[in-house]
């Protein structure tokens, strides 16, 4: 799903409010008589007033101010071969972004970039600011970002249709859609999973643990049924996902 909010947040950006939107934005706050937003383009699927996309040969410098909740300005930034993996960042001062668009655009190289705004980050996970790791998947995830491992678009937004399974830490992985209790290794899985059925439909089962085998909740349920259940589900105690690995047990260990 490409579907980005119409219009402009007002009270978050009102540097983008009216014509030219974020274009004019990086423009005004660009160096004198620097050209580079003249070669920003809009992002495929998105409202041009809050995305837009700057090519160097097969290198992709992408901005999106599409958090509606807080102020911020997310960049990625692809590689000289194309590859999407370089760069990541997020800042609410869009002149942070002007300035390494700037840097970019006469020809600084990743490493350099990342030497001189120390923030930016190899993963765009890592480069989301303290508290919204989870927030950020999800909105990567509805978005179809190229950056961040994707599952059934349909079956995302169906979970993500559920507030009690936003604040877990969505995890697509061989066609099964788990959500993660903490955001990075080790994982820990309490909720139930969805593992893909026959004909576009999906299971519903309990997450493997040490104490008790998988258990099937449902079968064959369309996404919209197969989020119900999975809501109607989660344990009592469970969440929100914490940032980083899950706690090891040293008795366990």
């Amino acid at each position: 799903m490409n579907n980005t909010p119409s219009g402009v947040p007002t009270k978050l950006y009102p540097d983008l409010v009216g014509p030219g939107g974020l274009v004019e934005a990086l423009a005004r706050a660009m160096p004198p008589r620097e050209h580079c937003v003249e070669l920003l383009t809009p992002v495929e699927g998105f409202d041009p007033a809050v995305a837009a996309c700057c090519a160097r040969g097969e290198a992709r410098f992408a901005v999106y101010a599409t958090n509606r909740e807080e102020r911020e300005f997310r960049f990625e930034i692809s590689s000289d071969t194309g590859w999407p993996w370089g760069a990541f960042g997020s800042t609410p001062d869009v002149a942070v972004v002007a300035a390494i668009l700037h840097a970019w655009c006469g020809g600084a190289s990743i490493h350099r970039l990342r030497r001189d705004w120390p923030f930016l980050a190899d993963d765009p996970l890592d480069a989301a600011p303290p508290g919204r790791v989870v927030s950020t998947a999800w909105r990567l995830t509805l978005e179809r970002s190229r950056v961040i491992r994707l599952g059934d678009a349909e079956l995302a937004e169906a979970l993500y249709a559920q507030p009690t399974l936003r604040v877990f830490f969505p995890f697509p992985s061989h066609g099964q859609f788990s959500l993660l209790s903490s955001t990075a290794d080790p994982f820990h899985e309490e909720v139930p999973r969805v593992r893909p059925a026959r004909d576009n439909l999906w299971d519903v089962v309990t997450p493997p643990s040490r104490q008790a085998q998988t258990r099937v909740l449902g079968t064959r349920l369309t996404a919209h049924e197969a989020a119900a259940l999975v809501a109607a589900n989660v344990p009592v105690g469970s969440g929100p996902a914490i940032e980083g690995g899950w706690p090891t047990d040293p008795s366990t260990a």
